[in-house]
């Protein structure tokens, strides 16, 4: 009597160790896919803390603040803006102080569209009178 596989197991075989990869397979794809949109993030966070900050070093030696009303530009394939507008507040002070309201905001293209995170801060811009 012959010992061996017959053509139908070693058919089975393959199929179940097919499957087995593809599920492997899909499983690498989508982590790498999940450090892609990671990778990006970190960069958009990077660009907006960056231009929020460059915008906060240049109010210090600004005029008027409405020459930074609105900034804008791209680094790479990363879209940012920094928009300043006037907050409300009640306050006395000898010297014109205007409270600012300042969002930072950097966008991206994502495979399903495009992805954007933005930092909103306040400022205490004033001038003597």
């Amino acid at each position: 009597m012959k010992r061996g596989f017959t053509l139908l197991e070693v058919m089975a075989a393959v199929m179940i160790l097919s499957i087995a990869m593809v599920v492997l397979i899909r499983a690498q794809t989508e982590s790498l896919n999940a450090v892609l949109r990671v990778q990006n993030y970190e960069r958009a966070v990077f660009i907006t803390e960056n231009q929020l900050h460059w915008t906060l070093l240049d109010l210090n030696e600004a005029e008027h603040w409405s020459e930074y009303a609105e900034l804008s530009g791209d680094d790479g394939d990363y879209d940012w803006q920094v928009l300043i507008d006037e907050a409300s507040m009640e306050m006395e002070s000898d010297t014109h102080t205007v409270m600012l309201r300042i969002v930072a905001e950097t966008s991206w293209p994502d495979g399903r569209g495009r992805s954007s995170y933005q930092l909103t801060t306040y400022y205490l811009w004033g001038e003597d009178e």
